[in-house]
């Protein structure tokens, strides 16, 4: 009785430590993943950074190209175009009210 009694002990004692243990376990486990989450956040921030500079260089690119073409030239061919194209559109419509007379003129001869 008294080797099972101590027995008993033994094993409630040894039931404590373990029971400590797995809480110590229990613990880490936690720690590691907390850990784990943070860094998926610290990847996704890291890719949102790369993403933003892409997008930062492709708008210096962009702006560089813009930059790059002589804004003087461009309004000088708009207006030759706009000075032109009167003087062709009024020709053009000429042509078209000729056009258009002439199989009336061609019937009645």
């Amino acid at each position: 009785m008294e080797e099972c009694g101590t027995k008993i002990e033994d094993s409630n004692a040894e039931i404590a430590e373990l029971t400590e243990k797995i809480d110590a376990i229990r613990e880490v486990v936690g720690t590691l993943e907390k850990e784990i989450n943070e860094s998926g956040a610290s990847v996704a921030s890291l890719r949102e950074n790369l993403r933003i500079r892409k997008l930062a260089k492709d708008i210096q690119d962009t702006q560089t190209e813009i930059d790059s073409h002589d804004m003087e030239e461009a309004a000088k061919a708009r207006r030759n175009f706009g000075s032109q194209w009167g003087a062709a559109k009024e020709k053009e419509n000429e042509l078209h009210t000729a056009a258009s007379l002439d199989p009336l003129l061609k019937a009645r001869a």
